[in-house]
């Protein structure tokens, strides 16, 4: 039977563990997982350009999808500072510029992100690069990266396990140069479709309403492209939205993307067809091919049969005028298969119901003769 004292001591140690949270089981890295393992742990938080809304965020994490996750191999506390108290109140957000506990073999120092945040924040999308006077509402990493899991099983590749068993021969770790293939694999790969690319870029240059805060056009003209409709049949060679603006082969990134008024833009008007040529569509594309509009007019655009023209060029009054002209025509010629659809039709109805209808008066005069 349990004394006084033991009670009491009892009650002291659980108001030391729940009000000096400092000393809690937090400190240790593999004690993440008795919170986050469990599925409905998470909290609402009020967004930043509307109050009256929330974000739900989840803080549940499965041990088994992260193991095998690009981050799977890093500790907790490698990303998230702060956390060293239970609960995590005021915890930093985190910086995708820290420096990893994992090495880079390449010069041996820790791994880290540094230089690709560095690139981003001086991009169109990053806090210095961008032109607009409004910086709230910016991407960040998490709108358009997540911590999903390698999709490329290495044991499904062919010849991946011969290919393993001469690694292994020096590497002694077969966790590790399984692991290190599946990585080099896919990041030698495509790693998500065209279609998928359009969504995400989509979801915000779609964006009335973001696009009016940072004084940008809306593309509501790139499905209408012979790029989209070819990506929308599952075409994978023809370009999507970062083959021309941030096609590596002319020195760019999803990372550096640059306003299409940078001159030193791939989408800038005296670069355009040396980024139509270098997709490998338009190799033998002469200048005049890329002159012009804009691939995907905005609002203030207007799209002709195989060219776009924007309001700003000189001859704008003369193709317009071509324009309205080839709208009419396109208009007529459907006008007259309406027509002829409509005739068609009506014609079949009224040869059935004749048909029918001197059926039954031949059956009537041979009931009648009878």
């Amino acid at each position: 039977m349990k004394g006084p004292r033991t009670t009491l001591l009892q009650v002291i140690a659980l108001n030391l563990f729940l009000y000096f949270p400092v000393i809690t089981l937090a400190e240790v890295e593999g004690n993440c997982m008795m919170c986050h393992k469990f599925p409905g742990i998470g909290r609402y938080n009020k967004t930043e350009d509307d109050p009256n809304n929330t974000d739900r965020l989840i803080f549940h994490i499965n041990d088994e999808l992260f193991e095998t996750s690009y981050h799977g191999k890093i500790r907790c506390k490698s990303c998230h500072t702060g956390v060293d108290k239970i609960p995590h109140t005021d915890a930093p957000k985190v910086d995708c510029a820290t420096d990893c506990h994992l090495r880079d073999p390449s010069v041996n120092k820790a791994f880290s992100h540094k230089k690709i945040v560095q690139d981003f924040d001086n991009s169109a999308h990053g806090l210095a690069g961008s032109r607009s006077k409004d910086k709230s509402g910016l991407p960040v990493c998490k709108s358009c990266h997540n911590n999903k899991t390698y999709h490329v099983e290495v044991k499904e590749q062919v010849g991946t396990e011969d290919f393993l068993k001469v690694c292994n021969e020096c590497h002694q770790s077969k966790e590790w140069t399984a692991r290190f293939f599946e990585h080099m694999f896919y990041r030698s790969h495509k790693r998500r479709p065209s279609r998928v690319v359009v969504a995400l870029c989509s979801s915000c240059h779609a964006d009335k309403k973001l696009m009016d805060k940072h004084g940008l056009d809306v593309v509501i003209g790139f499905n209408e492209t012979f790029h989209a409709k070819a990506i929308s049949y599952g075409n994978e060679k023809v370009a999507n939205c970062l083959n021309c603006h941030a096609p590596y082969r002319m020195g760019f990134s999803p990372h550096r993307i640059t306003s299409r008024k940078d001159e030193s833009s791939p989408v800038h008007r005296d670069r355009k067809i040396e980024t139509c040529r270098q997709a490998g569509c338009h190799a033998k594309a002469l200048k005049k091919f890329a002159a012009g509009g804009r691939v995907h007019p905005s609002p203030g655009a207007v799209q002709v049969v195989g060219r776009s023209v924007a309001t700003e060029e000189k001859d704008t009054a003369r193709l317009l005028a071509d324009t309205l002209f080839e709208r009419k025509v396109i208009g007529w010629i459907e006008l007259f298969y309406k027509i002829l659809i409509a005739c068609v039709i009506g014609g079949f109805i009224i040869h059935r119901t004749l048909e029918i209808h001197a059926d039954r008066r031949e059956r009537k005069k041979r009931a009648g003769e009878h």
